[in-house]
């Protein structure tokens, strides 16, 4: 994939990743079970470390989530650098998407921005659906609790998130309606996960809300074959 090759020359030649402690509002990673700081750097570096990728046993249809988005016994991904041209968004419940991340960061080294918000989804299933249905209904989308960064050094932006209803996860609207300004003229890479039943309307919902942004070939897959689709979304990272 070009992206790829262009992500990989900017890495040669660019940034360094260097683990320190840190708090949430500065520049930090947590990869796999470790909470770790991401500072920029003007040394090289060949490559930084890759996150494991773990099955989170919850899927589709009643997946159950502790209400703090992925997990509440890690910190928001969150890895930013000096020289990237590339950064990965995305907001995940149950962990199935953040896996998809998990990935894509390997392969390409991106930057990496997860979204969390300022009240959880209920770890209860049903419930979640109960109160994104009325978020739906309402157009009061949840508030999005993170610092969003400069994103002007980007020229590509791999999107993640869920297919909600047949659309896009109502925090993935959220902060587009809201930040959707600082990519609008990017280019997208959509991903997500799904319960079986696809991307319904997504990319279109994606195209109306950034009119000026290119919106290339998506990668979507059914959540309970996240874990066993590695080679496929390394490919298509690679086309």
């Amino acid at each position: 994939m070009a992206l790829k090759r262009i992500l990989h020359v900017a890495l040669a030649s660019g940034f360094l990743l260097a683990g320190c402690t840190g708090n949430g509002e500065e520049n930090s990673v947590n990869q796999a079970n470790n909470s770790e700081e991401i500072q920029s750097a003007t040394e090289p570096s060949a490559s930084s470390s890759a996150v494991e990728i773990i099955g989170t046993g919850q899927y589709g249809r009643g997946a159950q989530s502790d209400g703090q988005d992925t997990n509440s016994t890690e910190e928001p991904m969150r890895i930013l650098t000096e020289d990237a041209d590339a950064i990965i968004i995305y907001f995940s419940r149950s962990g199935n998407t953040e896996n998809l991340v998990k990935m894509i960061y390997n392969e390409t080294n991106a930057d990496v921005l997860e979204l969390t918000l300022s009240e959880p989804y209920p770890e209860d299933y049903e419930e979640t659906v109960e109160r994104a249905n009325a978020e739906r209904d309402s157009g009061n989308f949840p508030e999005i609790n993170t610092e969003i960064p400069d994103l002007s050094q980007y020229d590509w932006i791999f999107l993640g998130y869920q297919t909600w209803a047949m659309t896009l996860s109502n925090p993935i609207i959220s902060f587009l309606g809201t930040n959707g300004e600082l990519i609008d003229g990017k280019t997208i890479y959509p991903f997500s996960s799904n319960a079986g039943y696809g991307e319904g309307n997504s990319l279109q919902r994606i195209q109306e809300i950034l009119p000026n942004s290119m919106i290339e070939e998506s990668f979507t897959v059914e959540d309970e074959a996240v874990v066993s689709s590695q080679n496929e979304l390394a490919e298509w990272v690679a086309d």
